[in-house]
């Protein structure tokens, strides 16, 4: 066996145990809670940080008023991250037509959502208060929801987070974010019955106001300022959770451009959280979380790396070399072609020509990936659209998570020689 042939069987059984330790936690996720009756309920303040969002802010703003909640413990604190368009006077203006609902905007120089979420939490009184991003929406009953998971668990639960949704998917790329999206609000649910969720989305999770300001604020160093509050929250032993129904929608990138942008902050924000805390990885004092989630966290960095030298192998090289020997022949293809198959050459780009066992291997990952899928949707409450879906999955599998894993390599390597971490 050689070198090549060594990493395709590490990562089918990578892939194979990740995913057959999922099904068997999907499969185990219990019921529904019993309802809780709450007689009174809190006040929490929402916390809006924005930079350059006026295309959004109003529906935000609005979505929050909306809410199923009493409107006298409601709480909106709007930071404007020092906007160079007019989401300043957009708040404004919603500030001077709701007069008769606490909405105070704080304005600041650029700073990042960190500072942002710091400043605004100098003015929270409140038990609990939420952070929404500005270009997401919350359903009419999320607020409540979450309120009630709170109580359905004891006084070590520091966050409650929200099932993110794709608003609107338009075109293919959002559309592929939507599937997404579905499959990571299962697995979020999952490290919720594990105690594992390992960040906080910034579309409306919501904090215990006490155990934060304790554990001194948001982390402005940081390009993941979601991820590292839970890790740190995990290191001192508080627990997250999701509320599997608490929907909250989130404006999803529409170009390549803006999806570069944001997962490789999610990558190298993610890897330096792993770095920052190695001493949780594998360590039994943290369970589920130590044991469990970290290792799969780095597990996703590696498959990544081993994605794209399987893609680079398999798919680029022959084709370099086919459309080398193309220019060699001065483009004279018919030979080239006639001996091609006559002498049954098989392009490296086939993991095709496989033997019995990695046959049923592949059949069997994509047997779990359809159930996982379908499992996702379900618990998304989600229908899957058969007319679309197909070419929707094709794509996913195929393309959507080769695109992803090369920008998080070049995001990593990134990080590792350079040392630097823009926006």
């Amino acid at each position: 066996m050689n070198r090549v042939d060594l990493i395709v069987w590490i990562a089918y059984f990578i892939s194979l145990y990740i995913a057959i330790f999922w099904l068997i936690n999907v499969l185990e996720i219990k019921k529904s809670r019993k309802i809780i009756k709450i007689k009174s309920w809190p006040s929490v303040s929402i916390i809006i940080p924005a930079y350059n969002e006026e295309k959004h802010i109003k529906d935000c703003i609005e979505s929050v008023l909306n809410l199923d909640y009493e409107n006298s413990k409601i709480k909106i604190i709007v930071v404007n991250d020092g906007s160079k368009d007019k989401t300043k006077e957009v708040v404004e203006e919603i500030i001077s037509k709701k007069k008769g609902r606490e909405i105070i905007l704080i304005n600041q120089k650029n700073s990042g959502k960190a500072k942002a979420l710091n400043n605004a939490l100098k003015l929270v009184k409140t038990e609990f208060f939420a952070c929404l991003d500005a270009d997401s929406f919350v359903s009419k009953k999320a607020l409540k929801r979450i309120i009630k998971t709170f109580y359905e668990y004891d006084n070590n639960l520091a966050i409650v987070t929200p099932a993110m949704k794709i608003r609107n998917p338009k075109n293919l790329l959002q559309k592929l974010q939507y599937v997404e999206y579905n499959i990571s609000m299962l697995l979020h649910r999952l490290m919720s019955n594990l105690n594992s969720i390992y960040v906080a989305p910034g579309p409306f999770s919501v904090y215990k106001t006490e155990i934060v300001k304790k554990l001194g604020g948001f982390d402005s160093t940081t390009l993941a300022e979601d991820q590292e509050i839970a890790y740190r929250m995990q290191k001192n032993f508080y627990d997250i959770k999701q509320s599997p129904n608490a929907f909250v929608y989130t404006t999803p990138p529409n170009n390549f451009k803006s999806l570069y942008r944001q997962r490789r902050r999610w990558y190298i924000g993610g890897f330096s959280n792993i770095i920052k805390y190695r001493k949780m990885f594998l360590n039994p004092k943290y369970g589920h979380f130590g044991i469990v989630q970290m290792p799969f966290n780095l597990l996703n960095f590696i498959m990544a790396f081993i994605g794209v030298f399987l893609i680079i192998y398999y798919i680029l090289m022959p084709i370099l070399r086919f459309v080398k020997n193309i220019f060699i022949i001065k483009f004279d293809v018919y030979p080239y072609l006639k001996t091609f198959f006559s002498q049954k050459i098989k392009l490296s780009l086939t993991i095709i020509d496989l033997n019995a066992f990695r046959t049923v291997i592949i059949l069997f990952l994509l047997v779990i990936s359809l159930i996982m899928l379908f499992f996702a949707f379900k618990n998304a409450d989600e229908k899957i659209k058969r007319k679309s879906i197909t070419l929707l999955l094709v794509l996913y599998f195929f393309v959507y998570y080769a695109v992803l894993s090369f920008v998080c390599v070049i995001s990593i390597l990134e990080f590792l020689i350079l040392r630097k971490r823009r926006w």
